[in-house]
């Protein structure tokens, strides 16, 4: 699957379109705040085939313009910080772009939706522009824009630790996904400054999220805030064990059995934003 992948983004990449795939944080252990300000994790990273779409062309100045069907996105995103840093990094170059942004990944859904746009846009402009930057350049710019935007960059699925930054490539089983969206969109800011560590929040293995015996650092909070969202969970979980992916509020079933994952979403009352998503 991983194979098909890449073989479709590099038939994309000569066309500068691209897709900009979502993740799953099959769980997330929030260890420590550092003296950076940020916070210490372990989790792991599972991709799916929700995505973005993304076309880049070049402009004959350096102004760079986005159009998107959500316009709050024309403004304000992560993918003018990618462009201003590149632009700092190589100030001879002369970039300008005209981007068309189609969302499909929902807006703080903890899906990664915006860290996959930065690390798209990075391999983008890298190849338009033949800066030639290697993998561990690439990597290194990316830990400047955002956590989880190196593994984007990585592409493939991971055991991540550190505060994003510690990539360790893993194999694991594919299989299906049934989400429920939530009606909010969850600040990733907002929900570290606000989450307390708890004992339970230590090392895990993989010997550990096999057995069952991990979790989500950031569900007390916002089940607690959010109690649609805990409602949802609690919906979901009459059909296996689900759980909350990143910083929420998306809510997933891993489903090995493809034919009974469909049979599980078409139980699920009509009111929720639920989608059927496989692992890449």
């Amino acid at each position: 699957m991983i194979l098909n992948l890449l073989k479709n983004l590099n038939l994309l990449k000569k066309m500068n379109q691209y897709k900009s795939y979502a993740k799953v944080n099959r769980f997330i252990h929030v260890l420590k705040k550092r003296a950076d300000g940020y916070h210490d994790i372990q989790s792991l990273f599972q991709l799916i085939d929700l995505s973005d779409s993304i076309s880049f062309k070049k402009r004959k100045d350096d102004k760079i313009l986005i159009k998107s069907n959500i316009r709050e996105l024309e403004r304000k995103n992560i993918m003018f910080d990618t462009i201003s840093l590149i632009k700092k990094k190589y100030p001879k170059k002369n970039i300008g772009l005209d981007i068309e942004l189609k969302k499909q990944i929902p807006l703080g859904s903890g899906l990664g939706g915006g860290s996959s746009n930065a690390a798209t846009t990075l391999r983008a402009i890298n190849s338009m522009y033949k800066l030639d930057m290697k993998k561990h350049k690439l990597l290194s710019l990316a830990s400047e824009l955002g956590c989880d935007v190196p593994f984007f960059v990585n592409q493939q699925n991971a055991w991540v630790e550190g505060k994003g930054d510690i990539i360790t490539n893993i194999h694991i089983q594919s299989c299906a996904f049934i989400l429920i969206f939530s009606k909010h969109a969850i600040s990733t800011k907002d929900i570290y400054q606000s989450i307390k560590l708890h004992d339970k929040s230590s090392d895990c293995s993989y010997e550990d999220f096999l057995n069952g015996n991990t979790s989500n650092s950031f569900e007390y909070y916002v089940f607690k805030n959010y109690p649609s969202i805990k409602k949802a969970a609690r919906t979901l979980s009459n059909f296996g064990q689900a759980h909350m992916t990143g910083t929420g509020g998306t809510i997933f079933l891993p489903e090995h059995d493809y034919e009974r994952a469909k049979e599980i979403l078409k139980k699920l009352p009509q009111k929720y934003d639920t989608k059927l998503v496989s692992s890449l």
